[in-house]
């Protein structure tokens, strides 16, 4: 692994990342992710051909009704994604085909996710299935994901993004919804942007930076702290003076992204508020709330599952922070650099918090600690900046990182199976993936063990010379 061609590199990166996100998806009880209703009741839609919906009186601006199989209408989550000792066999879904109106509150969210996901479910499948819809998101990141794998290879840095990735963060690569392919996008970004941090014989084109930034914010407007994150590894690069196709490479595809989210919203009279979750304190208040919320937005980006009612087991939460922790004294002790985690703290910790005062009056504090997933992936990726450690110690990392993401992987089975309170053994399981999960754990870590290996081929060589080679689509 690692050691083919370019193009054959990227084929098994994407491969093995798809390996491990069809066993998590399907490990993650139906409707087990966060607002995963709505995400896939959209893309059936869009699927179908239905772009806007219509509003649904009584109903928030967001909301809008579209028409989708009724078995997509049927087993809600609300029984067991607010407590992590509720097995999901409480939630019963039925198989009927017939088409029912029912409002999902991604209504008026870009519909290119959705069309995207809902395209692939419908070329291989009837659509008519969860499975087949968290499947065709699975394929998608996998590839942005396989991309970002075999660039980062090319750059002898591939297991610094092995060791980003939150264990929410493969959680989330097994259910519907933005956020997969928002954190994809974003570390294909932060690869190439921290990779014109290196000497290189040709400088890395812009457009590879900014172009996964700008389809980001395309398909999920709100993606602010994205822009502030990749800007923060960005800004360090850019060396006057500023040429016309140099700023043409920077600002184009995000003017372009920004033009294409205010032409749809105008298009589908988007309205930024909500009744449910807004409130009318002071400024004062909602700045002390928001502060007082920072220690449980950086936990959820780290570990948190489900709909945030359980958390990661603390060993592979801890085995994370120990990657972050390195990760910052090795680019303290080995780059000139010495401030860039104080910025990226400071950035990380304050924009959520101006975010939720200034819109808390509208939608109130929204923020979630899957927004800043992309914020906290940086803060290790960053390290890759840093003349590469050694082949053991980034072998030992790769394997600690690896280990927790099976542990994650065997405790999300446990908590719908039996609940956090039942056998580790996963005996008398109440609810049943539709493989028998230690199948799902044995191929979950060969694919993670696949990976690993794709990655470490990048630091067997020692020498921290010029790139190995580069993977190129298209001309820069």
């Amino acid at each position: 692994p690692g050691r083919g061609t370019p193009s054959l590199i990227w084929l098994s990166a994407t491969t093995a990342f798809a390996i491990i996100g069809c066993t998590w998806a399907l490990a993650i009880a139906r409707y087990g992710g966060p607002d995963e209703p709505s995400h896939v009741i959209r893309a059936a839609a869009t699927a179908n051909g239905d772009f806007r919906g219509r509003p649904v009186p009584g109903l928030e601006p967001g909301y809008r009704q579209v028409a989708v199989a009724a078995t997509f209408a049927t087993g809600d989550p609300a029984c067991f994604r607010h407590s992590e000792t509720t097995t999901a066999a409480c939630a019963v879904a039925s198989n009927a085909t017939d088409d029912v109106n029912v409002a999902t509150a991604a209504g008026t969210a870009p519909p290119w996710y959705y069309v995207t996901v809902g395209g692939i479910t419908r070329v291989l499948s009837d659509g008519h299935s969860v499975m087949s819809y968290r499947m065709a998101s699975v394929l998608l990141c996998a590839a942005v994901l396989g991309y970002a794998m075999a660039r980062a290879v090319g750059y002898r840095r591939g297991a610094w993004l092995l060791l980003a990735l939150t264990p929410s963060s493969w959680f989330l690569f097994g259910v519907v919804g933005t956020s997969a392919i928002e954190i994809a996008l974003i570390a294909l970004a932060l690869v190439e942007a921290i990779a014109r941090l290196h000497p290189s014989p040709r400088p890395q084109s812009l457009a590879r930076v900014t172009v996964p930034l700008a389809i980001c914010l395309v398909l999920r407007p709100a993606a602010l702290i994205d822009v502030a994150v990749v800007a923060l590894v960005l800004i360090p690069t850019l060396h006057r003076p500023f040429t016309t196709r140099r700023v043409a490479a920077l600002s184009l595809p995000i003017a372009l992204a920004a033009i294409a989210s205010l032409v749809w919203s105008r298009w589908t009279g988007l309205v930024v508020s909500d009744r449910r979750t807004a409130d009318s304190d002071s400024l004062l208040s909602a700045l002390w709330r928001s502060l007082r919320g920072i220690e449980l937005t950086a936990h959820q980006a780290i570990g948190a599952l489900g709909w945030n009612e359980f958390f990661a087991p603390f060993i592979a939460q801890v085995a994370w922070v120990a990657m972050l922790a390195f990760a910052a004294v090795w680019v303290v002790r080995n780059t000139p650099d010495r401030w860039w985690y104080v910025r990226w703290i400071a950035l990380g910790l304050l924009l959520p918090t101006v975010v939720e005062v200034i819109l808390h009056r509208r939608i109130g504090e929204i923020w979630q600690g899957r927004y800043s997933i992309p914020f906290a992936m940086a803060g290790v990726l960053y390290g890759a900046r840093a003349p590469r450690p050694s082949h053991a110690l980034m072998r030992g990392l790769v394997i600690a990182a690896a280990c927790a993401e099976v542990l994650t992987l065997w405790h999300t089975l446990r908590r719908y199976m039996v609940g956090l309170d039942g056998s580790m053994t996963l005996h008398g399981a109440a609810w049943r993936p539709p493989l028998n999960p230690w199948l799902l754990l044995v191929v979950n870590a060969a694919g993670v063990a696949w990976l690993a290996a794709i990655a470490l081929s990048s630091t067997a060589d020692d020498s921290d010379g010029p790139p190995l080679r580069t993977l190129s689509l298209s001309s820069s």
